[in-house]
């Protein structure tokens, strides 16, 4: 497994087992991180004891996990293959960008609606500046993740919109990997989407909710443009499909 290593493990604090986890939970949350930010490569093969000695469990609780993982389209198995990490997929990333996109004006309409204080919008700056200083780290996996948390951020403060930040968020697993290997190819494109939500931002704490409603809809269009230049360079982590004759072909491992 060339992507990832106990060394690799023991390098982020986040990866340590915390005290209210069993050995099923810590499996899932640490190894599901992994493929999120490409320790484990898509298309990679998942072997069982190599994980459960990576992680000092038995193999039970890895192999639940990459169970769950693939009901959550993370995981592909394959009979007689084994188990392989899903590559990212078009369609998928497609699909999240349009509930994001859909469910984003809504909740932007909700916050102008709500006439949310000038002081609460504000706190939308906090991962805005972790951002950037991630940015400068060069620490990829935290730049996706804080992007999440603007957005969740922006629900929080649309009020009782928590059912629809997780149904939103439920789809967006190959969006974020998107965004760490866009990050990885260019740093320019993060900063980008950075200022872009600065302008949000200050949108919304200006009131202007037709000029946050386009700030937020170009935003994710230019999620979309990610995919073309990312899948030509990395084909081999996207999924394919040919549709010549009304079907489609999913690669399958080597």
């Amino acid at each position: 497994m060339p992507s990832i290593s106990g060394t690799h493990i023991k390098n982020f604090k986040m990866l340590a087992r915390k005290s209210s986890e069993d050995a099923r939970q810590y499996a899932y949350r640490v190894i599901k991180y992994c493929i999120l930010v490409l320790l484990l490569s898509p298309g990679q093969k998942m072997n069982e004891s190599d994980l459960a000695e990576l992680l000092e469990v038995s193999r039970t609780p890895v192999h639940d996990t990459i169970l769950r993982l693939s009901r959550e389209h993370l995981a592909d198995i394959f009979p007689r293959r084994g188990a392989f990490v899903a590559r990212l997929d078009r369609q998928s990333v497609e699909h999240a960008v349009w509930t994001h996109r859909q469910m984003g004006i809504s909740m932007i309409h909700s916050l102008h609606i709500r006439k949310v204080p000038d002081k609460q919008l504000s706190t939308l700056y906090l991962p805005l500046s972790q951002l950037e200083i991630s940015l400068r780290q060069e620490d990829y996996s935290r730049c996706s993740q804080l992007f999440m948390e603007y957005y969740h951020t922006l629900y929080l403060l649309a009020g009782e919109m928590d059912l629809v930040w997780e149904a939103v968020h439920s789809t967006d697993a190959d969006l974020r990997r998107l965004l760490y290997l866009a990050a990885q190819s260019s740093s320019m494109v993060i900063k980008g989407f950075l200022f872009e939500l600065t302008d949000l931002t200050k949108a919304l704490i200006g009131r202007d909710n037709d000029k946050a409603c386009q700030i937020f809809s170009d935003h994710m269009s230019r999620m979309l443009m990610l995919l073309s230049p990312l899948q030509e360079q990395l084909p081999e982590y996207f999924t394919l499909h040919i549709a010549e004759d009304g079907g489609a072909f999913t690669a399958r491992p080597d």
